[in-house]
């Protein structure tokens, strides 16, 4: 995992969500309760005034907004950030009430990958981490990573400013990513030694192929945004500032729609993914439609169709 401050100057900060539509308190519960939107602040044991915490939001739509929040080191994570991110997302797939998750990052930066600086990822000093680090210190990151990839509702990366070396992986781990003008992405593991970590290597070559893939990890250039769209691994660039605001009008979106669809719709996502063969990946088709004509969600969007109006998949 990389911090790399050189390649993440000052930008503009992101609004925060609910926060610039209303007054918002911080409180030690989580999620929405009668109507009201509550702001959490996951708990953890790092004492370090510095280190880059996760705050969670959830609006009365089911939109749970998580934000790194560490402005000061632009929201590196150590050890408190990645635990703090587990529970939130334990939180996120145990809360009915959570239908979609926006992750983003405070101060105008997504985040800058692993706090190197601190070493709080690798346990201490670096100069005493011996060269085979990577076990002890990878296990609770592709924990995360991997429960934020398979979290079975939909997820949108809203990224300013950097988005770093793992947290380019974390960026990658969302389903949907809208990034600002002045957003990019960079993963320069080998201009320190270092190898690609955080399944960024895999996340790319799904996406756009192993010569494109290696391009982008061997050099570990900067990648714009605006590039990034055009490889397909961003899904719109928005004014620098709105990334996050744009992220939640689509979330809200999909928070309105049919939920047990769309988790269905991510599980086939994720088989294709794993699936080689297309006459193998058919057969996961045919048995997840079958499943997803057993709920009220075809019905009423059925009927829906025919009365020529929207569909209501809250009710019922």
């Amino acid at each position: 995992m990389v911090l790399e401050t050189a390649v993440c100057p000052g930008l503009r900060a992101a609004p925060l969500l609910y926060a610039a539509r209303r007054q918002v308190r911080r409180t030690t519960s989580h999620g929405a309760v009668g109507g009201r939107t509550e702001t959490t602040t996951m708990s953890g044991t790092d004492t370090e005034t510095t280190a880059t915490r996760v705050t969670g939001e959830t609006g009365p739509d089911g939109v749970l907004v998580l934000t790194l929040d560490g402005p000061g080191r632009r929201n590196a994570m150590g050890r408190t950030t990645v635990a703090e991110l587990d529970a939130a997302l334990d939180r996120a797939w145990q809360d009915d009430s959570v239908r979609v998750v926006v992750l983003t990052g405070s101060g105008g930066h997504f985040t800058a990958g692993a706090d190197l600086k601190g070493a709080t990822l690798l346990g201490g000093d670096p100069r005493l981490v011996p060269p085979v680090t990577p076990v002890p210190a990878l296990d609770p990151v592709h924990r995360v990573l991997d429960k934020l990839h398979r979290l079975p509702k939909p997820t949108i990366a809203a990224v300013e400013g950097c988005a770093v070396g793992v947290g380019w992986s974390f960026a990658l781990a969302c389903d949907l990513a809208i990034a600002a003008e002045n957003g990019f992405f960079q993963a320069p593991f080998t201009s320190i030694g270092l190898v690609p970590d955080g399944g960024c290597a895999w996340f790319l070559t799904q996406a756009i192929g192993v010569r494109r893939a290696a391009e982008l990890l061997l050099h570990g250039k900067r990648l714009p945004a605006a590039r990034a769209e055009q490889l397909g691994l961003v899904n719109r660039v928005v004014a620098d500032g709105a990334a996050l605001e744009e992220a939640v009008t689509d979330a809200a979106q999909l928070a309105a729609g049919a939920q047990d669809a769309l988790r269905l719709t991510k599980h086939i996502l994720r088989a294709a993914e794993r699936t080689p063969s297309y006459r193998d990946f058919l057969d996961i088709e045919l048995t997840t439609a079958g499943l997803a004509l057993r709920g009220p969600e075809p019905r009423e969007g059925v009927l829906a169709f025919r009365e020529r109006r929207k569909p209501d998949f809250r009710r019922g």
